[in-house]
């Protein structure tokens, strides 16, 4: 199941985005619907679909975190597409997408978690792997798929880097490797951006620098865990103006998602909704107003951006 954000007047809407090409379908609408093919009045079906969907990610998940009641309006969508019967009061044109994940209250970033470079041995790994680490995102910076990225002020090295972030689906401390899968929820396209300047002026520093608007784009839609049976066999490319900058795989990662998850729990509580993204490939550069920059990771959709 594919979930998007699309943003309106009416405020962001939830919707289903991998039942219609090029239209999204409303989450509650689906739902109020559903019931009343049920037998329920139109006005108490609307109000049951206010108050049992949540109208974003993480109060979704902490409400429901095997989003029950979503598959169900998933399914029967599904079925009046297939039978050539949905109604079209509750789809959407594709329009302007927000990032699908809401507002969660913790992004965190792992960082060194892939080799540098191809072109020869990584000095970090003389010795094993680089130790587990990383960085708490700045809420604030989250964007959506087709979203301007801004250049800072005071900056000349803004570097875009593509990653798989992982959305977390129930209260999680103290995870092991053994039950960290169970904790994910769904899968998210993730551009962590830096002005690696700025965190050199910041004494290394990356609140800063990782921190500023429109500098974690996300999307195009959140993909739930059943549908990335392998999170560690997807490709990430990364073209800016058409050039191939990244092109690598999941499988890369030094330390693994169940690792990261129970290093990363064994200190923080990570919450429904939260995100941990998992780090980047080789190929990353600096990128300058103008540029239009594309992504894309294995099953999860393309993000395209244009830096102003």
């Amino acid at each position: 199941m594919k979930l998007a954000v699309r943003r309106s007047y009416l405020g962001d809407r939830l919707c289903f985005a991998d039942i219609v090409p090029n239209q999204l379908v409303d989450v509650r609408a689906a739902y109020a619907h559903q019931l009343v093919r049920s037998g329920e009045h139109r006005d108490d079906a609307l109000a049951r679909a206010r108050q049992e969907i949540a109208s974003d990610l993480p109060a979704l998940l902490r409400a429901d975190p095997g989003l029950t009641a979503v598959r169900k309006a998933h399914e029967h969508v599904v079925a009046l597409a297939v039978a050539g019967d949905l109604p079209p009061d509750y789809t959407w044109p594709s329009g302007e997408l927000g990032p699908p994940i809401g507002r969660p209250r913790t992004v965190w970033g792992m960082g060194a978690n892939y080799p540098r470079t191809r072109s020869g041995p990584d000095p970090r790994t003389a010795d094993g792997p680089p130790a587990l680490g990383g960085f708490l995102k700045a809420v604030s910076s989250l964007a959506g798929p087709h979203d301007d990225i801004r250049y800072p002020t005071g900056s000349s090295r803004v570097e875009p880097e593509l990653e798989l972030a992982l959305v977390i689906g129930r209260r999680s401390r103290g995870l092991t490797e053994e039950s960290a899968m169970d904790a994910v929820a769904g899968y998210v396209s993730f551009c962590d951006i830096s002005a690696r300047d700025i965190g050199e002026l910041d004494n290394r520093r990356l609140d800063r620098a990782k921190g500023f608007d429109t500098f974690g784009i996300v999307g195009p839609w959140f993909v739930t865990a059943d549908e990335i049976p392998d999170p560690h066999r997807l490709r990430i490319r990364y073209w800016v103006n058409d050039e191939l900058w990244q092109d690598g795989s999941t499988g890369e990662m030094f330390h693994r998602i169940p690792e990261q998850l129970a290093w990363l729990t064994s200190a923080l509580t990570l919450e429904p909704g939260d995100v941990l993204s998992t780090g980047t490939p080789p190929g990353v550069g600096s990128v300058l107003p103008g540029d239009v920059v594309r992504g894309e990771i294995e099953g999860l959709g393309v993000l395209a951006n244009t830096v102003v």
